[in-house]
């Protein structure tokens, strides 16, 4: 039970692949329960970090040793790189590493598509039965605004 997998974006290391490295290494540290702060402790979870720069979108994945039966972290990082053309830079089985360049000629900017391969990384674990189906029923929520009720 629990969540197995998820995928975020983090803003610091700005597009830099070493620094977004390390950015996995310190969300994959064992934790200290004795600290006020705890800081790591999610090596049992695999992930897909993303970081947009000015020149690059970085993405680091990271499937746990325990999970690689279910999940090729070459695959998920291809599948998620695939949409924008994206390089692979680095590969071994628990940790890999791509980029997707800036391309102003092909409409192709960190920022802007970052959220998008979010999606797609979830996507493929949806496929895979990795990652909750997205099915609330947010739809049938009746949603009032001020036109709704008028002054007294």
């Amino acid at each position: 039970g629990g969540l197995q997998f998820f995928c975020t974006s983090v803003d610091l290391p700005e597009g830099d692949l070493d620094l977004l490295v390390e950015s996995m290494k310190a969300m994959n540290a064992k934790s200290d329960p004795t600290e006020e702060e705890r800081k790591g402790g999610s090596g049992h979870i695999g992930k897909t970090i993303f970081s947009a720069g000015t020149e690059q979108l970085a993405v680091v994945a990271y499937v746990p040793e325990a999970k690689l039966g279910e999940l090729s972290c070459k695959e998920w990082l291809e599948a998620t790189l695939g949409i924008f053309s994206g390089e692979i830079v680095s590969t071994s089985d628990t940790l890999c590493t791509g980029r997707v360049k800036t391309d102003g000629d092909k409409g192709v900017f960190p920022l802007k598509i970052r959220e998008p391969m979010i999606v797609e990384a979830n996507n493929f674990l949806r496929k895979k039965g990795l990652f909750p189906e997205d099915d609330s029923d947010d739809d049938d929520e009746m949603v009032f605004g001020d036109d709704d009720f008028p002054s007294m």
